[in-house]
């Protein structure tokens, strides 16, 4: 008979800086039929920065100048309120979506937000920013200039990474510890602040609530079918995070290895399942990965 363990992980990776850009050298081009092509990448010191809470930087149109996503200081800490001229930029909700204003001083305020001042837009036309692969699709929109594309038959706008400010150097996203924190102390990488065994950083990268001994990443079902050759995996997760399944024969001797899914988004919703083929008549046991999208 086969045993599987029910296994769990947090993905962490050092990386915390913010890049000059994280725009794609090559995937970098917007378009407006109003203003023509507009570079995401700038002049890259000042290019445009995909991060996991908020937007920065520039992109530059030879029609119209320097267009500014925003500062990456929100007054809050976590997102732009957008509510003043200091307080505004474009947000990202960590699924992908992006909302706010971004501002050219030659065109004034362009939308990124789905609004009746807008114009009603499909689920499709929406910007965003796909987890996986990084590439923007939907539309932007100027009162001054109308449409633009991020995504088209010609060129799309692409980002290499999701960036995130971590002042502190634990590990975590300062403006994910202000979500969750009144401070950037109370946080380690060390700490768990809702006794449930993993630890604030282990809680920043599955994204799962720090306060809330339940929430935390784990396998919560395993089911292996008739045939005995197909085995369902169940776990609670978050649209802010991309997951993989590995997998091993031996808990004593060997590593994990990925059990051919790759890496990939969740369902929608709360919980994700996947389907591993089964191929070995030993034991085999299982843990899922959380990994923050589009790391360095």
């Amino acid at each position: 008979m086969k045993t599987y363990l029910i296994g769990l992980l947090a993905f962490a990776h050092a990386s915390s800086a913010w890049a000059a850009t994280t725009i794609n050298s090559v995937n970098k081009f917007a378009y407006g039929a109003n203003l023509g092509w507009m570079d995401w990448r700038g002049d890259t010191n000042n290019g445009a920065v995909i991060g996991d809470f908020v937007c920065s930087g520039f992109i530059y149109a030879a029609n119209v100048g320097w267009i500014h996503l925003g500062g990456n200081a929100p007054a809050n800490g976590i997102r732009y309120l957008n509510n003043s001229a200091t307080d505004y930029g474009v947000n990202h909700d960590g699924k992908g979506n992006l909302s706010g204003y971004a501002y050219g001083a030659n065109i004034g305020w362009v939308s990124f937000t789905n609004n009746t001042a807008t114009g009603a837009l499909s689920a499709t036309d929406v910007p965003q920013v796909d987890l996986k692969t990084g590439r923007l699709s939907g539309f932007a929109y100027s009162a001054n200039c109308g449409w633009i594309s991020l995504s088209n038959a010609f060129a799309f706008v692409q980002t290499d990474t999701i960036s995130f400010t971590d002042s502190d150097g634990d590990g975590i996203s300062d403006n994910w510890e202000r979500l969750h924190f009144p401070n950037l102390t109370t946080a380690t990488a060390s700490t768990d602040s809702d006794g449930d065994g993993q630890t604030d950083k282990q809680e920043y990268f599955a994204d799962t609530d720090p306060l809330n001994a339940q929430d935390f990443l784990r396998i919560t079902n395993v089911t292996l079918n008739v045939a005995g050759n197909l085995t369902t995996i169940s776990w609670p997760s978050k649209e802010t995070r991309c997951y993989q399944v590995l997998e091993r024969t031996d808990l004593l001797t060997g590593s994990y290895t990925n059990s051919g899914l790759g890496l990939f988004t969740p369902d929608a919703g709360s919980s994700t399942s996947r389907n591993v083929s089964d191929g070995v008549t030993s034991n085999r046991f299982f843990k899922v990965e959380a990994k923050r999208p589009l790391v360095p």
